[in-house]
């Protein structure tokens, strides 16, 4: 059962229904701390574990790092030496598309399964690296909350710092980027609502969430957007993660960049496989 030093917000948002049995925080004690929500989230949920804590071989670095724009020139040269492209463009999309996703599965994980968030933001942000440069995971020191405005907010800010600097670091174009952090945040939701079989009420967050991130930071963000086949959920991708401009690699199933009727019939067909594709 969850531990019961993590309680539940004081007026948990009314759009969101209460967790299933078993995910439900303990009984309120006030406020928890970053290392409760993230100690929670690991000991109900295992596989965040790795994504929480690094391993001996990890290096942890302050997130602030990736807005150096020196040290984000060399992730971005290992990512084309990974990927043996000469093109800086591909290679900054390609290590931007792993590391969102991992910046922001601490926050929007934590928030989706304990509905508390830990805050997403740069500072208050470590970054876990393997040795070949790629992000392996990230930890957070403080609370974001519980209202999906103060969350929405800090997903914002921390988004807009990643973005602005990968865009002056790299030929990436902001919006290009922005995309991709939107769909990294897609598909963090949904994947925290699958692991708990709440996909539903899990990816429901993603629309107050983007909607305060909006607000936050001046101008209209897409909310992410999903697509099901049955039961099987999918992220409709509105960014490309461009992979199939590095020597060797074709297009992703889910690639924006793909004939619509082709890309949804091989979801459809992924869906089946998956066991989920009949409603």
């Amino acid at each position: 059962m969850p531990p019961s030093d993590v309680p539940p917000p004081a007026q948990p948002p009314a759009a969101a229904p209460a967790p299933a049995s078993g995910h439900a925080p303990g009984p309120a004690s006030g406020r928890p701390d970053a290392a409760q929500i993230q100690g929670a989230l690991a000991d109900w949920c295992p596989e965040y574990r790795p994504q929480l804590l690094p391993s001996p071989a990890d290096t942890a670095v302050p997130a602030s790092a990736v807005l150096d724009a020196a040290w984000l020139a060399d992730r971005v040269a290992e990512s084309a030496r990974r990927y043996r492209t000469a093109d800086a463009r591909v290679a900054a999309v390609l290590w931007w598309y792993s590391a969102s996703s991992v910046l922001l599965t601490p926050a929007l994980a934590s928030y989706a399964i304990t509905r508390w968030a830990v805050d997403p933001r740069p500072a208050a942000t470590v970054l876990h690296l393997r040795r070949d440069g790629l992000p392996s995971g990230a930890r957070s020191s403080a609370v974001a909350g519980s209202d999906p405005a103060e969350v929405g907010t800090a997903l914002g800010e921390a988004l807009r710092s990643y973005v602005t600097a990968l865009s002056a670091a790299a030929p990436v174009r902001p919006r290009a980027a922005w995309a991709i952090g939107v769909d990294a945040a897609a598909g963090v939701l949904l994947r925290a609502g699958t692991v708990i079989g709440e996909a539903p009420r899990a990816t429901a967050l993603a629309a107050p969430l983007f909607a305060a991130a909006s607000e936050a930071v001046g101008e209209p963000l897409p909310p992410p957007r999903y697509v099901d086949f049955g039961r099987t959920r999918f992220v409709h991708r509105t960014s490309c993660c461009l992979i199939y401009r590095a020597p060797g690699q074709a297009m992703c199933t889910s690639c924006p960049g793909r004939p619509p009727a082709e890309r949804t019939a091989d979801l459809a067909q992924l869906a089946s496989r998956m066991g989920g594709g009949r409603g």
